[in-house]
């Protein structure tokens, strides 16, 4: 049996995906459909994403999350936690970003710790690109979402990854790689149907793996 609990904001929500609901119930419908097929395996997929969330709101609830929803010990965990997009974000009247460098590392590692104790198994997801000229014309100044700030926060978690010997999905390099402006929906930030599509295909591709 594994249990796998899929951590995030609005994307891993599935926010814009009319089609599928997003990469995490994407996810839940192909380890369903394995399970279908296979009376042996047995998974249980949790979306734990909420729209606005950054890594402040990972580690108020991080652990009772888990603890409400862990079985038995017997169980396989994994964890996959996609945050960043909510925390890179700069406020220019407060000339400073929602969540600064130093503070979602430390966010993110006091989450990492814990989780690392009852899995080896964690999955990062870094953050995807936006389209600026959309998003400056969506939330004018108040909220500035530059992708210069979107890759120095993906630095960041690929340290953490390393640090912490977890997965590391790169959705951000499939997204430069093809055009990533197709990939997103009318608001320049949120991935629609073939964003999300392309999310869950790299991510099914590890968790195949781990499971």
């Amino acid at each position: 049996m594994a249990v796998i609990y899929c951590f995030g904001d609005s994307i891993t929500y599935g926010a814009w995906d009319i089609q599928g609901s997003g990469w995490a119930s994407r996810l839940r419908l192909y380890l369903d459909g394995v399970q279908e097929k296979d009376e042996s395996k047995y998974f249980l997929t949790y979306n734990l994403g909420i729209p606005g969330e950054n890594t402040d709101g990972l580690v108020g609830r991080f652990e009772s999350e888990f603890k409400a929803r862990s079985r038995n010990e017997d169980e396989e965990s994994v964890f996959v936690f996609a945050y960043g997009a909510n925390d890179h974000v700069f406020v220019p009247n407060k000339k400073e970003f929602v969540v600064l460098e130093e503070r979602f590392i430390s966010n993110f590692q006091s989450v990492l710790d814990i989780a690392t104790k009852i899995s080896k198994k964690i999955i990062l997801l870094n953050i995807t690109p936006a389209d600026e000229a959309v998003c400056a014309k969506n939330y004018g100044d108040r909220k500035l979402r530059l992708n210069k700030n979107v890759e120095a926060y993906n630095k960041l978690i690929e340290n953490l990854a390393q640090i912490n010997d977890c997965k590391l999905v790169d959705i951000y390099s499939a997204y430069i790689s093809k055009s990533y402006k197709n990939l997103l929906s009318e608001d320049g930030l949120h991935p629609n149907e073939k964003g999300h599509q392309l999310i869950f295909e790299k991510i099914k591709k590890v968790i195949e793996v781990l499971i």
